[in-house]
């Protein structure tokens, strides 16, 4: 144990170490002195230094504050789960019998980028076109909360208030059960998803890998093939 306390001493930089060493309280001197003679042990869980007042020999002792302490880990906070509804309406009414739904499952730590990844492949998409997450479509430019790819690529966004996606976390962004927003893919053909928080789940296991839990329906295909084609593969 005494080397131990020796060696957290020796590990402190030579200018803290003179500096203890000529600030300790002298009882008898009834002042700041400089410590002489000394060693280093462990009393109570702590480094204790004692030795002598340079000026009178009395003895002195400095308790060496929080250098023996360990640097205590950071706890690992529970791993969430995410559970979405995402869906697309199959016809022009935007009728909930014709809705074609993906359930996802991703972790809170995620980001809207990753989550807007994993909606299009569910959907069989291609991850190939800008994209963000509103509140509303009615007014972009006057969204409570509006999440765009463009911040993150350096162009100018849709509104003054926009944030990124790439470092905005699904946490962050749904943050109430229940909590719906617009996840908007292309903006040439406006492919326009409803998303809507369901659940919130502790993880058994530490696995971070977003999960597609549930397909309901058909969905429609992102590039259909145009008339000339079509008359093509007839003939």
């Amino acid at each position: 144990m005494v080397k131990e306390a020796l060696k957290i001493w020796m590990d402190l930089p030579a200018d803290i170490r003179s500096k203890i060493l000529r600030n300790v309280w002298c009882g008898q001197c009834m002042t700041a002195v400089t410590m002489c003679d000394y060693n280093a042990k462990f009393d109570g869980g702590v480094v204790v230094l004692r030795g002598f007042c340079s000026v009178c020999g009395h003895k002195v002792a400095r308790v060496l504050e929080g250098c023996n302490e360990k640097p205590k880990k950071a706890r690992k906070r529970a791993l969430e789960y995410y559970i979405f509804n995402v869906w697309l309406y199959s016809d022009r009414d935007c009728s909930d019998d014709k809705r074609i739904i993906r359930k996802i499952r991703i972790p809170g730590t995620k980001s809207l980028y990753n989550f807007a990844r994993i909606i299009t492949k569910a959907f069989g998409f291609y991850f190939d076109h800008c994209f963000g997450f509103y509140d509303t479509l009615k007014d972009r430019k006057n969204c409570k909360k509006a999440y765009e790819l463009f911040v993150d690529i350096g162009e100018e966004p849709t509104g003054g208030a926009t944030k990124g996606v790439k470092k905005v976390k699904v946490s962050r962004a749904f943050e109430n059960i229940g909590e719906k927003m617009i996840f908007l893919f292309d903006y040439g053909d406006g492919w326009q998803f409803n998303v809507k928080l369901e659940e919130i789940r502790n993880a058994e296991n530490w696995d971070l890998k977003p999960v597609i839990l549930k397909n309901i329906g058909e969905a429609p295909l992102q590039y259909p093939p145009c008339e000339d084609e079509i008359e093509e593969n007839e003939t």
